[in-house]
């Protein structure tokens, strides 16, 4: 008959170590594939709207609010985890219905004042 092997302290803490490990380095992956960035990173692109908006310039509030001709508001977050940046869009009161028109332009906000502006990729 064999001797019991037993999972002392010192065996347990490298396996849970190399576990936890795997576990963040796949949630890291997944979140890049997902959101086109690392976390904590400014994304290339976003999704709103069912649409696709690309990376197009840095703007202030002031700039914003005087381009944008409707009233700018936040629509969300992005990513829609925690902790997520406010994403703004220029657009009519109420949800968003699909089929109906996006906003052209979303600005994600990257700082006190600062936010990074997104343009609609692709054509209606």
């Amino acid at each position: 008959m064999t001797a019991r092997t037993r999972m002392t302290l010192p065996n347990f803490v490298p396996a849970g170590l190399v576990l936890l490990l795997i576990a963040v380095g796949s949630l890291a992956a997944w979140y890049r594939a997902t959101y086109h960035s690392w976390p904590g990173m400014v994304p290339p692109a976003v999704h709103w709207c069912g649409r696709d908006y690309q990376i197009d310039s840095t703007e202030t509030w002031a700039q914003i609010t005087a381009a944008e001709t409707r009233p700018v508001r936040v629509v969300g977050s992005y990513p829609p985890l925690l902790p997520g940046r406010p994403l703004l869009a220029a657009r009519f009161p109420g949800q968003v219905k699909p089929g109906e028109p996006c906003a052209m332009i979303v600005y994600l906000r990257t700082g006190a004042g600062r936010y990074q502006a997104y343009t609609l990729e692709g054509g209606p």
